[in-house]
């Protein structure tokens, strides 16, 4: 691709994305995969995904529902059948009763936590991160024109930020 052609395309590219660092845990797991592919033992703990395969009963079920034609879209919120039984689940494992409105299924954390942010972050606004956190947090922050305002958490506190330390964080940002 010639230089003129690249800056085209990259004059289309927001610049804001230029906030956004590299990912310390796709590189991690390059590292690993190339280290796996030279023959060594290891074990991926970066990714979040499992190094085992999908179960076979799990794979079934996924090309039984595409065989019976469940390949369309679903609510915005998911599936009601489901948001029923999370409820349940929930109400069983915890003690505590939701009503299936009150359960949006998503694609993931981070996913649903970059929506969130984007609907409801100005430029200038503090979002208080607990630490440790996940690594993109920060950057989705950045991108939508906020500051990540870090809190440290420890192990002794279960990784939970005490009251004193939200209220010391809040400020009017």
């Amino acid at each position: 691709m010639s230089t003129t052609n690249m800056k085209k395309i990259t004059s289309f590219i927001a610049e804001n994305t230029g906030q956004i660092e590299a990912s310390i845990t796709m590189e991690i797991t390059a590292l690993a995969n190339q280290l796996k592919a030279d023959g060594k033992p290891i074990i991926g703990m970066s990714a979040g995904e499992p190094d085992a395969d999908t179960p076979n009963h799990i794979k079934q079920a996924a090309i039984q529902s595409i065989n019976d034609g469940k390949t369309k879209y679903t609510a915005v919120t998911g599936l009601p059948a489901l948001r029923k039984a999370i409820a349940a689940k929930i109400e069983e494992d915890h003690g505590v009763v939701y009503d299936a409105s009150q359960i949006v299924v998503s694609c993931g954390a981070k996913h649903t936590i970059f929506n969130l942010l984007q609907a409801i972050l100005n430029p200038g606004d503090e979002v208080i991160i607990p630490t440790p956190y996940w690594v993109s947090y920060p950057d989705q922050v950045r991108i939508l024109g906020g500051t990540p305002v870090f809190v440290e958490t420890t192990d002794a506190a279960e990784f939970k930020l005490s009251a004193a330390q939200l209220d010391a964080a809040i400020t009017p940002k």
